[in-house]
């Protein structure tokens, strides 16, 4: 179907093609999200495929369409993440050749875990353009076939199997909110619950930090790339701009358009891995994430697409971390003590008696102190949330401390 229009029959010709090959992921209502958001969420598992990503469907699609001449010659495609990591995987198991560029930048782990399904990867270019400008020569040079990763309707009818599924698990779906990068899974998403029921809302997300299709939608004005636009803790969705065929599909069929900030993404991620047990990385977290950010997003029965959980382990750690601090389960607390013998073992003996739990203590006697004769001790403590912290810092206070949480 390569350069056809994408139809609900190209969709539904994709799901008996896919077959068992990939997982049908659980759609299942999150009982205790629904009553902390006040809404009927239902999360839809992208992260529970094989390689952790929805990925998948559009890459095995748009590879079981090959003739037997362009498999024996094999695919290339650029990518540094899940993209690259379903088409290794699924052109392993069906005997394909696939060479994958990723850019220099890309962190080892991803690299590795692309290699392990036998696919060749060469890392070339730091920049967007110069990695998909060697891709292109890439292709050409060797006969592959290039894959791209959401620009192709093969690709977003392969990932539009996902909306035919959410229909059939949960009956009479009202919303459906999709993370979006470069529109492939939305436009094949929005194709197949708008011909199924065009009373479902379709509703795409977007990091602020990268939201050209979300500005394209509404009409804004969208910014020029620069090398010096800050990261996004959802780099799957961090797309500089959308395909023109997938543009062009979300212009007609989706009904609004959101972005959202890194704190909402951090924050979703942390709240799936504390609440659902699940891991999502932050492009798979951005669906929640809207939701945090404006709960009446979510009419009536709405599912959230979990799109992937490939979240590089030194940020999940990070995203963990900086979540205890903005629940008040990890502060940073500064009190200024007389610098005299027995000062620290009176304050302590009082933290220990709030429960407190002491992770790291700094003594600053040049910074921050009020005179000479005093010190500031900076205590990082773990506590159970902003509850006990107000009770710590009011305790401290009526003792006689001139306790503050630090910044």
């Amino acid at each position: 179907m390569h350069g056809e229009p994408v139809t609900l029959d190209a969709i539904k010709a994709a799901r008996s093609r896919l077959g068992r090959q990939v997982v049908l992921t659980p759609l299942a209502k999150s009982e205790t999200l629904s009553a902390q958001l006040g809404a009927e969420l239902y999360l839809k598992f992208e992260n529970q495929q094989f390689t952790a990503s929805f990925k998948e469907r559009g890459a095995l699609n748009r590879l079981l369409l090959l003739d037997d001449e362009d498999r024996a010659r094999g695919v290339t495609a650029m990518s540094a993440g899940n993209h690259a990591q379903a088409l290794a995987y699924h052109g392993s198991r069906l005997g394909i050749p696939v060479s994958i560029v990723m850019p220099r930048y890309t962190p080892n782990a991803k690299v590795e875990q692309t290699r392990v399904f036998g696919a060749e990867v060469i890392l070339h270019g730091s920049q967007f353009g110069e990695t998909l400008e060697f891709t292109r020569r890439h292709a050409e040079e060797r006969g592959y076939t290039l894959v791209h990763p959401f620009d192709d309707e093969a690709v977003i009818a392969g990932q539009g199997t996902l909306g035919v599924e959410m229909l059939e698990q949960v009956a009479e779906l009202d919303t459906v909110i999709v993370p979006v990068g470069g529109g492939g899974l939305i436009a094949g998403v929005a194709v197949a619950c708008k011909s199924i029921n065009p009373e479902v809302s379709v509703v795409g997300v977007q990091a602020d930090r990268f939201s050209a299709a979300a500005d394209l939608f509404n009409r804004r004005e969208g910014r020029e790339p620069s090398s010096a636009r800050p990261g996004t803790v959802a780099e799957g969705i961090a797309v500089e701009a959308p395909g023109v065929k997938t543009l062009a599909i979300i212009r007609e069929r989706v009904d609004r358009m959101l972005t959202v900030s890194e704190h909402d993404i951090e924050a979703a991620v942390f709240k799936l891995l504390e609440v659902e047990k699940t891991v999502t990385e932050g492009a798979g977290a951005a669906a929640l994430a809207a939701v945090l950010a404006e709960p009446s997003v979510a009419v009536g029965k709405t599912a959230l697409v979990l799109t992937g959980g490939n979240i590089d382990m030194m940020m999940l750690s990070s995203v963990l971390q900086r979540g205890l601090v903005r629940t008040k389960r990890l502060v940073r607390l500064a009190v200024e003590t007389p610098d005299v013998p027995g000062s620290l073992a009176r304050l302590t003996g009082i933290l220990g008696d709030l429960d407190s739990n002491i992770v790291d203590v700094v003594h600053q006697r040049a910074f921050g102190t009020s005179s000479v004769r005093a010190t500031r001790i900076e205590f990082v403590l773990q506590m159970r949330g902003e509850e006990q912290s107000d009770v710590v810092i009011r305790t401290l206070r009526e003792a006689g401390y001139d306790a503050q949480l630090a910044s």
